[in-house]
């Protein structure tokens, strides 16, 4: 019985370390806008929505990386002809997916309105 026993308690254990780091996962989200810049105006526009949101960054040459203490973003920003670019936006929340495809949202959001702003 004991045997037994310990069989039971170690296969709990490896179920357990195997479900724990699925768990520990990040939620990801991901998202992309055709803005009317170029890549240096996209990244631009990334760089000020970073600015706003007092977060620590890193800066790519065509990529802004910011992280919060319950997740972090990622901006990548690709050219699409001459005027255009291809703003790319990834995100990952600790706990909710939810949270993180409403942050890519508000960041396209964000993204295209700065457009309209600069052309006022």
């Amino acid at each position: 019985m004991k045997r037994h026993l310990y069989a039971i308690a170690l296969a709990s254990l490896g179920l357990v370390s195997l479900t724990l780091p699925a768990i520990a996962r990040p939620e990801i989200a991901s998202g992309d806008q055709l803005l009317e810049t170029n890549v240096e105006g996209c990244l631009n526009r990334a760089d000020r929505l970073i600015s706003g949101l007092g977060v620590e960054s890193d800066q790519g040459g065509i990529d802004r990386t910011g992280y919060f203490e319950d997740g972090s973003f990622r901006v990548l920003c690709y050219g699409a002809g001459d005027a255009n670019s291809l703003a790319v936006v990834f995100a990952t929340h600790d706990q909710s997916a939810e949270v993180a495809s409403g942050f890519i949202q508000m960041m396209l959001t964000e993204l295209s309105q700065a457009e309209a702003v600069s052309q006022q």
